[in-house]
């Protein structure tokens, strides 16, 4: 038996490197050996000299093994299988590689990381009521949706006596990889409150398939979960390797801990380890969301960049629009990205951007850089520019998406980013408004698994976008989070997280992507006064009575204590702000700065759970905790309760942060209790613990 530990993560492999346990425990029930199987999932044909060979993970035998890498070869030996593991703080990291070992040409059907011994004491449990299984949903402007389901809702029961082959699936056949869910499961079990997670990191389409380990006839069954881009059977992915060529399945973690939070701890130190590759953007103020919705002209652009500055912004973020002219409806000229310079009266785009740098700020602007749309110039360019689907140029979501295979599209695109750059950009909200669909044409690739090599050329391309332009800051915005996996942070300095335009469904939505994503690197919209999307086209809204609605402050606090969990994204009609909501949102935005050091290397707690973002009347509570120190949000929503306890252990201190209004807050036994009296208030607060 081989062992691995690693923080609160104890995992134990057999001989031939199955896992018969993964868990929290030395004195562990291990999975018998009828139910192991190999740490990848992998199905294949070669057709060599005209005949055909079919192969699958049974015919796989370790050839040899060292700490971190363990190589398999099928019974003929024209296959080979490399699973290369690391342990970090209690987190386990796999990636498998296959190669092509025969003289003939191999058709890859499925690869994916395999982890079994998950929750191995449901063996000899009931395993349907002893286990649940966390998924993380969403849906746009409503993403970050933890919902705990009962195995057997996700299609895992055994039906007979046999082995079982259901399996429950949480995937995205497409680019968009966080649309429907995050890549990202959970399994608890109910009697002892551990918790395993596992995050896939994928490199485009995904599928992760949660099954049961179990054998002919016998009582019991556990759980396994299988990682990858797809399998032929089900979502026709094919990709042809030529002899001693490689593919790789993109990487997979597991930890455990004790809680939820324990989990979630480890999946931070893992990241900020690995994955995090760039420092923190800075608090940048963008004029789309709830404030300029695209109208960029000279005056309302200076007014609140005048406004932004006093704030303390750090930056001045220009949106969609800036390329093309104000009387155009509609992102028309996407993919030209040459500056429009008569929206901005007497000034050029350059000299806008100017202004921006001689008051000490960064600037930035919008791009959806992979598409372009029909009225553009680069809609002309030749169909090898673009992907296609059966020979046909794919149009969806009103664009057109570029080629990232084509050398001429890459240096294209190079050649855009090096004008805008030149003209003193330094930031950039890259944006990925639809994607092509579940399939492209890509030479030795069925379309499915063309859409992931399509991907991994987009990751490419960025990857030397960071090398070439190293103080270019890039947010990753895809419509807000619909692609917001820990692949894409590799390249990007931070994700917005929602384009969610109520600010009081905001804390749900932090909630989640925390789960996902660091602290650090999640943008959150504040926006103070917000110009609401259906008042988009003008200022008529802007009536004493909706200035007087806002006197008391309590929008704008809740506002800013949603960015103060994260990264804030700065942004609302804050120029027309009140002395006293301007003063709000001043020392929001220091009191964000001063505790950044902090958010950087903490990590998050859920004493109230994760909210849902339907269930307006309940209290929500999010902690950012390092050591003893827990930085608290508490928002109260449209409930009529106004107060609320607040689990947190022993306590020793607590002191108001935020709004600084005297919000009621009492020590008592393991928490605190904190009365929030108006509906859609919210308090920022220091807790101290004692351990």
């Amino acid at each position: 038996m081989q062992y691995l530990k690693s923080g609160s993560l104890f995992a134990e492999k057999d001989e031939e490197g199955r896992f018969v346990y993964i868990g929290t425990k030395p004195d562990h029930a291990p999975l018998p050996a009828y139910c192991r199987e190999q740490p990848f999932a992998i199905d294949y044909a070669i057709n060599e000299r005209g005949e055909e060979i079919y192969g699958a993970g049974e015919n796989f035998s370790l050839r040899e093994s060292s700490e971190k890498i363990s190589v398999y070869t099928s019974q003929d030996e024209r296959a080979e299988v490399k699973v290369l593991q690391k342990i970090y703080r209690g987190v386990l990291s796999q990636k498998v590689t296959l190669t092509n070992r025969s003289g003939g040409k191999l058709c890859l059907k499925q690869l994916y990381n395999q982890f079994g011994g998950i929750a191995t004491d449901c063996i000899s449990d009931n395993y349907l009521t002893r286990a649940e299984i966390g998924v993380v949903r969403g849906e746009w402007g409503g993403e970050g949706q933890l919902h705990w389901e009962s195995p057997e809702t996700l299609g895992l029961f055994r039906a007979t006596g046999h082995n079982t082959r259901c399996t429950g699936e949480i995937c995205s056949p497409a680019s968009y990889t966080t649309r429907k869910y995050s890549p990202l499961v959970f399994f608890r079990d109910i009697k002892t409150g551990c918790v395993w997670a596992v995050q896939h990191l994928p490199e485009g389409p995904y599928c992760m398939e949660i099954g049961l380990t179990d054998a002919e006839r016998v009582e019991g069954s556990a759980y396994k979960i299988a990682c990858g881009a797809g399998s032929s059977e089900k979502h026709g992915f094919r990709l042809y390797l030529a002899p001693r060529k490689s593919y790789t399945c993109a990487e997979t973690l597991i930890t455990c801990a004790p809680s939820l939070e324990g989990a979630i701890e480890n999946l931070n130190a893992y990241r900020r380890r690995y994955l995090k590759k760039h420092p923190r953007a800075p608090l940048m103020f963008n004029d789309y969301m709830n404030s300029l919705w695209c109208n960029l002209r000279e005056d309302n652009c200076l007014s609140l960049l005048g406004a932004a500055q006093a704030a303390g912004a750090e930056g001045y973020c220009f949106d969609d629009g800036w390329y093309r002219a104000a009387d155009v409806n509609g992102s028309t000229h996407l993919g030209d990205w040459i500056p429009c310079d008569e929206r901005f009266g007497s000034r050029t785009f350059a000299e806008m951007i100017e202004e921006i740098r001689n008051r000490g700020m960064i600037a930035g602007l919008w791009t959806e850089l992979e598409v372009c749309s029909p009225l553009s110039d680069a809609a002309n360019f030749p169909k090898s520019y673009f992907l296609t689907n059966e020979g046909e140029r794919i149009f969806r979501c009103g664009r057109y998406y570029f080629n990232f295979a084509n050398k001429q599209v890459r240096e294209y695109l190079m050649g855009r980013l090096r004008r805008i750059y030149a003209m003193g950009i330094r930031y950039i909200k890259n944006d990925y408004n639809g994607h092509p669909g579940c399939g492209v044409d890509w030479k030795g690739a069925s379309p499915y698994a063309g859409l992931e090599q399509h991907c991994r050329a987009v990751q490419s391309f960025y990857r030397a976008v960071r090398k070439e332009f190293p103080d270019l800051i890039l947010e990753n915005c895809a419509s807000g989070a619909m692609r917001a996996d820990g692949h894409m942070m590799e390249n990007f300095d931070t994700q917005s997280i929602s384009d969610c335009e109520e600010y009081d469904k905001m804390p749900s939505i932090i909630n989640g992507a925390e789960l996902c994503l660091l602290p650090e690197q999640i943008s959150v919209w504040a926006y103070p006064y917000p110009r609401v999307f259906w008042e988009m086209n003008g200022d008529e809204y802007l009536t004493p009575a909706y200035i007087s609605e806002r006197s008391d402050g309590e929008e704008t606090i809740f506002n800013m204590i949603n960015g103060m969990m994260g990264n804030m994204l700065l942004s609302g009609k804050i120029d027309v702000a009140d002395e006293e909501n301007f003063q709000l949102i001043r020392r929001g935005v220091a009191l964000l700065k001063e505790w950044r050091p902090f958010v950087d290397n903490a990590s998050p707690i859920y004493p109230l759970g994760c909210a849902r973002l339907t269930d307006r009347n309940s209290f929500v509570a999010h902690g950012l905790k390092r050591g003893k120190t827990v930085l608290l949000a508490v928002w109260r929503r449209e409930g009529q309760e106004s107060r609320v306890f607040v689990p947190l252990g022993k306590i020793t201190a607590v002191r108001e942060l935020y709004p600084c209004r005297d919000r009621i807050t009492e020590k008592s036994g393991d928490g605190i209790f904190v009365t929030l009296p108006k509906r859609n208030q919210a308090v920022l607060l220091e807790v101290t613990v004692r351990s």
